[in-house]
């Protein structure tokens, strides 16, 4: 990362120098417009001092054109510090998942059966910046997906924008899909205070079950985090006294803990849980240790956790509400459908109607009179009274 810094530094001492030589060229080219004063004080020159005008046929002399080299020079420096950022970035990011897996193989390896795709412990590549990961063969879940999403060092313009404060953090994600029946109704989730209000919004469940927690369960738990669920009972089940001292010491690690049986993450498992940890330095990689060991200890805490019947019941009328009011909202979306069709099919038939030639228009009346008045007696036999 200081090399990548050192580049940055450089290209911008080059580029600014260049371009400061560039303008103090572009001054120096100038006409000095006093050889044309008259110091008599006139403004014309006399007349015995007007040169005489030639008759040779002598092609006027153009004015040089400034020299470009420093503009290519430009281009040229910036061209060759992509490059070398390209894999001195990438490489860079490589070994940092190299200490990555060797810090993380052991806890994976101990917790699951199946570590990789090819039986054994790989990380999958999906770009320069970021890496994916399956662990697999594992009591009360499906798997676990770590996915690793790096500052993009490779990029030297992401890489100027996190030189000056506006990029992104190297950030893990684990998802982990848990069997349907090892799995009470729920949903929790604590989060970054700043981060709450967006949190709710981007996910439905939050926003559909939860509400903000201020119990007295979560009073030891840092001011930096509020805690959202469905249930009251839940902080005290899911966040005792030494999870709670776990994410106060590494406070600056966890961004989400997201608890949920109506997980959009996959369709196919709709029970899951995620949590989301910015990665440290490599010498703090040890603390991404902890985090996720406190993650894979969640599966079973979630397995294991039997709601009381009261807030079970409750949990279970909340779903069965939001049920409802979806498939209300999908009737009332498909009706809308109905005249919406219904809506384009009149304008298009009177849009055909004003394309018709008064000949058509007249037979086109006429057969929609015949339609009515069969309509109107085919209800019952025409009584005719005589007078």
């Amino acid at each position: 990362m200081k090399i990548n810094k050192f580049i940055i530094f450089t290209l911008i001492v080059i580029l600014f120098s260049l371009f400061s030589l560039s303008i103090s060229q572009t001054n120096d080219v100038k006409t000095d417009d006093e050889e044309f004063i008259n110091y008599d004080g006139g403004s014309e020159a006399p007349e015995d001092k007007i040169p005489p005008t030639s008759t040779d046929n002598k092609t006027p002399s153009t004015p040089k054109k400034p020299n470009n080299w420093i503009m290519e020079s430009c281009f040229i420096l910036l061209i060759i510090g992509y490059v070398a950022n390209y894999f001195i970035g990438a490489k860079a990011n490589r070994q940092l998942i190299q200490l990555w897996g060797s810090k993380l193989q052991p806890v994976f390896m101990a917790n699951f059966s199946k570590t990789g795709n090819r039986g054994e412990f790989t990380i999958l590549k999906v770009n320069p910046s970021s890496y994916s990961f399956i662990a697999t063969g594992r009591n009360n879940c499906f798997g676990l997906q770590a996915t690793l999403d790096l500052k993009k060092r490779h990029d030297l313009f992401s890489l100027l924008l996190d030189f000056i404060g506006y990029g992104n953090p190297d950030r893990m994600t684990i998802e982990i899909a848990m069997n349907k029946e090892n799995m009470d109704p729920l949903v929790f989730a604590l989060v970054k205070t700043k981060a709450l209000k967006k949190f709710k919004s981007d996910n439905d469940d939050i926003d559909l079950f939860c509400s903000r927690y201020t119990g007295s369960s979560i009073n030891t738990l840092s001011n930096s985090f509020g805690v959202l669920c469905d249930t009251d009972i839940l902080p005290s089940l899911l966040l005792r006294q030494q999870e709670i001292q776990a994410i106060n010491q590494h406070e600056n690690y966890i961004e989400c803990m997201h608890f949920s049986d109506h997980s959009l993450i996959n369709p196919k498992y709709p029970k899951a849980l995620k949590f989301v940890f910015k990665i440290p330095k490599s010498s703090e990689m040890d603390k991404l240790v902890l985090l996720t060991r406190m993650a894979i200890h969640y599966i079973d805490t979630v397995a294991n956790l039997e709601l009381p019947k009261n807030y079970k019941a409750k949990a279970d009328k909340l779903r069965d509400k939001a049920k409802e009011n979806i498939e209300k909202q999908a009737q009332l979306e498909r009706q809308e459908e109905i005249q919406k069709k219904k809506f384009e099919k009149k304008l298009k038939e009177k849009e055909a109607i004003g394309k018709l030639t008064p000949e058509q228009q007249r037979k086109r009346d006429e057969k929609e009179y015949q339609k009515q008045l069969k309509k109107r007696t085919s209800g019952g036999k025409t009584k005719v009274i005589l007078g």
